[in-house]
Protein backbone atom coordinates (compact mmCIF):
# COMPACT_ATOMS: atom_id res chain seq x y z
CA UNK A 1 0.00 0.00 0.00
CA UNK A 2 1.20 3.70 -1.26
CA UNK A 3 2.27 5.82 1.61
CA UNK A 4 0.00 8.81 1.31
CA UNK A 5 0.50 12.51 1.89
CA UNK A 6 -0.80 15.86 1.46
CA UNK A 7 0.81 18.98 1.24
CA UNK A 8 -0.54 22.70 1.35
CA UNK A 9 0.63 25.68 -0.22
CA UNK A 10 -1.07 28.78 1.06
CA UNK A 11 1.13 31.35 -0.97
CA UNK A 12 2.49 31.18 -4.66
CA UNK A 13 5.54 32.01 -3.49
CA UNK A 14 6.52 28.95 -1.13
CA UNK A 15 5.09 27.09 -4.41
CA UNK A 16 7.79 28.43 -6.44
CA UNK A 17 10.37 27.95 -4.02
CA UNK A 18 9.88 24.59 -3.69
CA UNK A 19 9.86 24.01 -7.15
CA UNK A 20 13.23 26.09 -7.63
CA UNK A 21 14.72 24.04 -4.58
CA UNK A 22 13.75 20.69 -4.73
CA UNK A 23 11.67 19.92 -7.19
CA UNK A 24 13.70 20.91 -10.20
CA UNK A 25 15.90 18.49 -8.67
CA UNK A 26 13.36 15.48 -8.72
CA UNK A 27 13.20 15.75 -5.15
CA UNK A 28 10.69 16.62 -2.08
CA UNK A 29 11.04 16.62 1.39
CA UNK A 30 7.33 15.35 3.23
CA UNK A 31 7.56 17.09 6.34
CA UNK A 32 5.79 13.97 8.05
CA UNK A 33 7.23 11.72 10.59
CA UNK A 34 7.15 7.98 9.55
CA UNK A 35 8.37 4.71 11.35
CA UNK A 36 9.52 3.17 8.44
CA UNK A 37 9.77 2.84 5.04
CA UNK A 38 11.82 1.36 2.08
CA UNK A 39 13.91 2.93 -0.42
CA UNK A 40 11.41 3.03 -3.48
CA UNK A 41 8.47 2.35 -1.80
CA UNK A 42 5.61 3.88 -3.55
CA UNK A 43 4.05 7.33 -2.58
CA UNK A 44 0.74 9.11 -3.46
CA UNK A 45 1.08 12.87 -3.04
CA UNK A 46 -1.78 15.48 -2.82
CA UNK A 47 -0.38 19.09 -3.86
CA UNK A 48 -3.13 21.74 -2.79
CA UNK A 49 -2.41 25.25 -4.00
CA UNK A 50 -3.96 28.42 -4.22
CA UNK A 51 -3.71 28.10 -8.11
CA UNK A 52 -4.48 24.72 -7.98
CA UNK A 53 -4.82 21.07 -7.08
CA UNK A 54 -2.41 17.87 -8.28
CA UNK A 55 -2.09 13.75 -7.33
CA UNK A 56 1.39 12.79 -8.43
CA UNK A 57 2.82 9.29 -7.69
CA UNK A 58 6.27 9.67 -5.66
CA UNK A 59 8.95 7.04 -4.51
CA UNK A 60 10.62 6.83 -1.09
CA UNK A 61 14.09 8.38 -1.09
CA UNK A 62 15.40 8.38 2.25
CA UNK A 63 13.98 8.52 5.43
CA UNK A 64 15.34 11.74 7.51
CA UNK A 65 15.24 11.26 11.20
CA UNK A 66 13.57 14.54 12.86
CA UNK A 67 12.91 15.61 9.35
CA UNK A 68 10.39 13.58 7.14
CA UNK A 69 10.60 11.37 4.24
CA UNK A 70 12.54 12.61 1.05
CA UNK A 71 10.45 11.05 -2.03
CA UNK A 72 11.24 11.38 -6.07
CA UNK A 73 9.27 12.94 -8.71
CA UNK A 74 8.79 14.00 -11.59
CA UNK A 75 9.37 17.50 -12.35
CA UNK A 76 6.99 17.97 -15.21
CA UNK A 77 4.07 17.02 -13.14
CA UNK A 78 4.70 21.13 -11.11
CA UNK A 79 5.05 22.67 -14.55
CA UNK A 80 1.00 23.71 -14.69
CA UNK A 81 1.59 25.10 -11.19
CA UNK A 82 4.74 27.37 -11.51
CA UNK A 83 2.76 28.93 -14.98
CA UNK A 84 -0.18 29.58 -12.86
CA UNK A 85 1.31 30.62 -9.80
CA UNK A 86 3.61 33.38 -11.89
CA UNK A 87 1.03 34.83 -14.05
CA UNK A 88 -1.35 34.86 -10.37
CA UNK A 89 0.49 35.03 -7.41
CA UNK A 90 -1.14 34.75 -4.07
CA UNK A 91 0.52 36.13 -1.07
CA UNK A 92 -0.28 34.32 2.66
CA UNK A 93 1.96 34.50 6.33
CA UNK A 94 0.57 30.96 6.56
CA UNK A 95 3.62 27.98 6.36
CA UNK A 96 3.25 25.13 4.07
CA UNK A 97 1.54 22.08 5.99
CA UNK A 98 2.29 18.78 5.19
CA UNK A 99 0.50 15.81 6.72
CA UNK A 100 -0.53 12.35 5.95
CA UNK A 101 -4.26 11.53 4.55
CA UNK A 102 -6.61 8.58 4.73
CA UNK A 103 -9.63 7.83 2.30
CA UNK A 104 -11.17 10.91 3.36
CA UNK A 105 -12.00 13.71 1.36
CA UNK A 106 -9.68 16.53 1.63
CA UNK A 107 -10.98 19.56 3.37
CA UNK A 108 -12.88 22.24 1.20
CA UNK A 109 -10.66 24.88 0.60
CA UNK A 110 -10.58 28.37 2.42
CA UNK A 111 -11.60 31.17 0.96
CA UNK A 112 -8.71 34.06 0.57
CA UNK A 113 -8.81 36.79 3.24
CA UNK A 114 -9.55 40.40 2.46
CA UNK A 115 -5.88 40.91 3.22
CA UNK A 116 -4.65 38.12 0.60
CA UNK A 117 -7.01 39.44 -1.48
CA UNK A 118 -5.50 42.82 -1.64
CA UNK A 119 -2.07 41.23 -1.39
CA UNK A 120 -2.79 39.68 -4.81
CA UNK A 121 -3.83 42.59 -6.49
CA UNK A 122 -1.00 44.80 -5.48
CA UNK A 123 1.37 42.31 -6.48
CA UNK A 124 -0.65 41.39 -9.86
CA UNK A 125 -0.66 45.80 -10.45
CA UNK A 126 3.61 45.67 -9.26
CA UNK A 127 3.38 42.42 -12.45
CA UNK A 128 1.87 44.96 -14.74
CA UNK A 129 4.65 47.57 -14.12
CA UNK A 130 7.35 45.10 -13.97
CA UNK A 131 6.45 44.17 -17.53
CA UNK A 132 5.28 47.27 -18.95
CA UNK A 133 7.15 50.11 -16.87
CA UNK A 134 9.51 53.11 -17.78
CA UNK A 135 13.28 52.53 -16.29
CA UNK A 136 12.04 54.24 -13.07
CA UNK A 137 9.46 51.61 -12.71
CA UNK A 138 11.49 48.91 -13.23
CA UNK A 139 14.31 50.23 -10.87
CA UNK A 140 11.46 49.76 -8.10
CA UNK A 141 10.26 46.49 -8.70
CA UNK A 142 14.25 45.46 -8.56
CA UNK A 143 14.37 46.93 -5.42
CA UNK A 144 11.53 44.86 -4.06
CA UNK A 145 11.57 42.15 -1.51
CA UNK A 146 9.64 39.65 -3.25
CA UNK A 147 12.16 38.39 -5.50
CA UNK A 148 9.98 36.72 -8.00
CA UNK A 149 8.30 39.91 -9.29
CA UNK A 150 12.25 40.85 -10.87
CA UNK A 151 12.21 37.70 -13.20
CA UNK A 152 9.36 39.38 -15.00
CA UNK A 153 11.37 42.79 -15.45
CA UNK A 154 13.88 40.61 -17.72
CA UNK A 155 10.70 40.43 -20.57
CA UNK A 156 9.68 44.13 -20.23
CA UNK A 157 10.44 44.80 -24.02
CA UNK A 158 11.88 48.58 -23.05
CA UNK A 159 14.96 47.12 -21.13
CA UNK A 160 18.57 48.43 -21.88
CA UNK A 161 21.43 46.72 -21.94
CA UNK A 162 22.72 49.17 -19.24
CA UNK A 163 20.11 47.73 -16.91
CA UNK A 164 20.76 44.00 -17.68
CA UNK A 165 24.31 45.13 -16.40
CA UNK A 166 23.18 46.80 -13.76
CA UNK A 167 21.05 43.49 -12.79
CA UNK A 168 23.73 41.14 -13.56
CA UNK A 169 26.83 42.83 -10.95
CA UNK A 170 24.08 43.20 -8.38
CA UNK A 171 24.86 40.88 -5.42
CA UNK A 172 21.13 41.20 -4.11
CA UNK A 173 20.08 39.24 -7.27
CA UNK A 174 18.90 35.88 -7.36
CA UNK A 175 20.46 32.83 -8.95
CA UNK A 176 17.38 32.64 -10.90
CA UNK A 177 17.77 36.17 -12.52
CA UNK A 178 21.28 35.81 -13.13
CA UNK A 179 20.47 32.14 -14.97
CA UNK A 180 18.01 34.05 -17.25
CA UNK A 181 20.01 36.68 -18.57
CA UNK A 182 22.90 33.95 -19.24
CA UNK A 183 20.82 32.16 -21.02
CA UNK A 184 20.00 35.31 -23.02
CA UNK A 185 23.02 34.61 -25.99
CA UNK A 186 22.58 38.27 -27.00
CA UNK A 187 22.94 39.66 -23.22
CA UNK A 188 25.57 36.83 -22.25
CA UNK A 189 28.34 36.94 -25.21
CA UNK A 190 28.61 40.70 -24.67
CA UNK A 191 31.71 40.67 -22.60
CA UNK A 192 31.11 43.42 -19.92
CA UNK A 193 27.96 41.60 -19.17
CA UNK A 194 29.85 38.54 -19.17
CA UNK A 195 32.22 39.34 -16.56
CA UNK A 196 29.78 41.02 -14.51
CA UNK A 197 27.82 37.73 -14.75
CA UNK A 198 31.05 35.76 -13.65
CA UNK A 199 32.38 38.03 -10.63
CA UNK A 200 28.82 37.82 -9.09
CA UNK A 201 28.91 34.75 -6.37
CA UNK A 202 24.90 34.02 -7.27
CA UNK A 203 25.81 33.05 -10.58
CA UNK A 204 25.78 29.43 -10.70
CA UNK A 205 29.48 27.94 -11.09
CA UNK A 206 28.75 25.69 -14.20
CA UNK A 207 27.17 29.29 -16.28
CA UNK A 208 30.16 31.28 -14.80
CA UNK A 209 32.53 28.81 -16.23
CA UNK A 210 30.76 28.86 -19.57
CA UNK A 211 30.82 32.16 -19.70
CA UNK A 212 34.71 33.03 -19.22
CA UNK A 213 34.56 32.23 -23.20
CA UNK A 214 33.08 36.15 -23.48
CA UNK A 215 35.61 37.46 -21.17
CA UNK A 216 38.12 39.95 -21.82
CA UNK A 217 41.84 38.89 -22.51
CA UNK A 218 42.60 41.77 -19.53
CA UNK A 219 39.55 40.37 -17.31
CA UNK A 220 40.73 37.08 -17.61
CA UNK A 221 44.35 37.82 -16.69
CA UNK A 222 42.63 39.65 -13.50
CA UNK A 223 40.37 36.55 -13.00
CA UNK A 224 43.22 33.75 -13.41
CA UNK A 225 45.20 36.00 -10.37
CA UNK A 226 42.40 36.95 -8.61
CA UNK A 227 42.13 34.89 -5.39
CA UNK A 228 38.50 35.79 -3.96
CA UNK A 229 37.32 34.40 -7.47
CA UNK A 230 35.35 31.05 -7.69
CA UNK A 231 38.14 28.34 -7.61
CA UNK A 232 36.51 26.72 -10.86
CA UNK A 233 35.78 30.19 -12.31
CA UNK A 234 39.88 30.69 -11.86
CA UNK A 235 41.03 27.53 -13.54
CA UNK A 236 38.59 28.13 -16.58
CA UNK A 237 40.44 31.32 -16.80
CA UNK A 238 43.88 30.40 -16.55
CA UNK A 239 42.98 27.38 -19.52
CA UNK A 240 41.77 29.87 -21.42
CA UNK A 241 44.28 32.00 -21.21
CA UNK A 242 46.73 28.95 -21.78
CA UNK A 243 44.86 28.43 -25.15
Amino acid sequence: MALRFRITYHSTADLLADIAQQVSRRGLLVRVAIASAERGAPVELEIVTPVGTIALAAAVLQLLPGLGVAVELDPAAFEPLAEQARAAPVASDRPVHHEPIDDAPPPPPRAPTPQATTQAQQTAQKIQLALHGDKNQRMAILREQNKQLHNYVLRNPGLQLDEILFIAKQPTSSAELLSQIGARREWAERPDIAIALVRNPKTPVPLAVRLVDFVSATELRSLAKQQSAREPVQRAARKKLLG
